[in-house]
């Protein structure tokens, strides 16, 4: 068996209940894939009895996962990383926190003379923040690429990855993206001036269970004697539950803009 390729990278936001059970958010590309590395630390215990080894344990106990992607493209880091994009402009703050994630890929081999597609898939990963480097354009042309790294992740129920072996690719695009839950479509608006406040915040279109980034005061203008303090289903709350990101729970949301005095 030989690996020969790599493709289709998808990633999808985990939902675990409280029971346990595990479910994955719209399958989203982050980019085109260039290379994976999963790196696994097993537990390495020992119990010594009448001088020989009586138990062990090696099991799974953490992990990393690096994708080399050809492009990092800002909307796809505000939803792996947690950050805010506000007219455009995307702001990393130190507060952000990244969802948890499911990930797969395909990885083609050649088994016997013959393709097979084979579907690997991390079913609790953190993704942390990329570095940069940047070079200036010399005599050649050189390709720059880029790297995301998370950290792998048991679920409750101990499962941490998932593979299965398909005949056609197809078969194996199919299966993967069957891992993730069906896209439907959401809007969410931004309301700033129920409350007595004014900005004009744009719409976001994106699809239930997404997380989305909110703005934690950027366009908004609140009324006077009053500051803004975060975002809520309900206009009448005075404590938000909003502040950084939301989950879309429904098709057409709302979030209104709640003020404090000062």
């Amino acid at each position: 068996m030989a690996k020969i390729g790599l493709k289709n990278f998808l990633f999808g936001i985990l939902t675990e209940d409280s029971d346990g059970a595990a479910s994955y958010g719209a399958a989203q590309k982050p980019a085109k894939a260039i290379s994976c590395t999963v790196d696994i630390s097993n537990n390495d215990v020992k119990l010594y009895a009448d001088d020989v080894v009586a138990e062990s344990d090696t099991s799974f106990q953490s992990g990393s996962v690096t994708l080399g992607i050809d492009d990092e493209d800002d909307a796809m880091l505000a939803t792996l990383l947690g950050h805010e994009i506000v007219g455009g402009v995307m702001t990393r703050n130190s507060s952000d926190i990244a969802p948890y994630v499911g990930l797969g890929r395909i990885v083609t081999k050649m088994v016997g003379g013959a393709y097979k597609y084979k579907v690997e898939f991390l079913c609790k990963v953190k993704f942390s923040e990329p570095s940069q480097e940047n070079n200036t354009k010399g005599e050649s042309l050189e390709f720059g690429t880029s790297e995301l790294s998370g950290q792998v992740s048991t679920l409750a129920n101990g499962d941490w990855s998932k593979t299965e072996t398909f005949n056609t690719y197809d078969e194996a695009k199919t299966y993967l993206e069957s891992l993730f839950g069906s896209a439907t479509a959401a809007t969410v608006a931004f309301d700033t001036t129920t409350n007595g406040g004014s900005g004009a915040i744009a719409s976001v279109s994106t699809y239930v269970g997404a997380i989305i980034p909110v703005s934690t005061g950027a366009g908004i203008t609140p009324p006077t004697d009053k500051h803004f303090v975060g975002w809520d289903t309900t206009a009448s709350a005075t404590v938000p539950d909003i502040t950084n990101s939301y989950q879309v729970t429904s098709e057409s949301v709302t979030l209104y803009a709640i003020y404090e005095a000062d």
